[in-house]
């Protein structure tokens, strides 16, 4: 899980740069800042936003490789979109690019964000969008590029990942081989399975080689993203 913390705006400064507290919070809007300067990660951005941003603009939350900061409760309308629709229903979130940054790693914890806001908000992942989607711009750009390290695509598959139950965290592992605190845990996992196998997400093989023992950590990690993937 990302680390998160708060930086609020003041009242003062919020009435500046945001349309108040009517957003309907329909839509979660990604966007990456295009600021490659070193240093130019979230808490840079945390602190133009709680200064008084310079420009008419403003974004809920900016995203590095080392955390999350939030600028705005998400009732507030941020003016970020580029569109009247997006600033009125959508929560903004800005991804790091500095050059000092790992930019996998922020996209990583975007999508770690993104899954608990999704949760929170009662949304789904159909309901992320790219900046690109309200205004035409090219945004995120880094992301939307042919050469992306993470495409539009597997970011989506990675939030859906991350909304899946954290079972494997009450797993032990002997020799890499998976076993189990109580036997709760264990039929929670094979219910998982069986259930991802009726759905012809998973062969049935993976089953039985739960069953028979011989499944690791590292398998069942690599089947939540297969199954995660083809339950889109």
């Amino acid at each position: 899980m990302v680390q998160i913390r708060q930086y609020l705006v003041s009242a003062a400064v919020a009435i500046k740069v945001t349309g108040g507290c009517k957003n309907t919070r329909k839509k979660v809007c990604i966007h990456e800042t295009d600021n490659t300067k070193k240093g130019s990660g979230a808490n840079n951005h945390a602190l133009l936003q709680a200064n008084g941003n310079s420009r008419q603009a403003s974004w809920h939350w900016t995203v590095d490789d080392k955390e999350a900061i939030q600028s705005f409760t998400h009732d507030y309308q941020c003016w970020a979109a580029g569109s009247t629709k997006g600033n009125n229903e959508a929560i903004h979130i800005e991804m790091c690019v500095n050059a000092d940054g790992d930019y996998v790693r922020t996209v990583q914890n975007t999508a770690s964000l993104v899954a608990k806001i999704l949760k929170d908000e009662n949304l789904t992942v159909n309901d992320v969008v790219q900046h690109n989607f309200y205004s035409g711009k090219n945004c995120p750009s880094k992301m939307r590029s042919t050469s992306a390290p993470i495409p539009w695509s597997s970011f989506l598959q990675m939030v859906k990942s991350n909304m899946q139950p954290s079972i494997p965290n009450n797993i032990a592992k002997d020799d890499d081989t998976m076993r189990f605190t109580n036997e709760t845990l264990k039929a929670a996992v094979r219910d998982y399975l069986k259930q991802a196998v009726d759905k012809k997400l998973i062969d049935k093989s993976h089953l039985d080689k739960f069953d028979a023992g011989m499944m690791t950590g590292g398998d069942f990690e690599g089947l939540k993203i297969i199954i995660a993937q083809r339950s889109m």
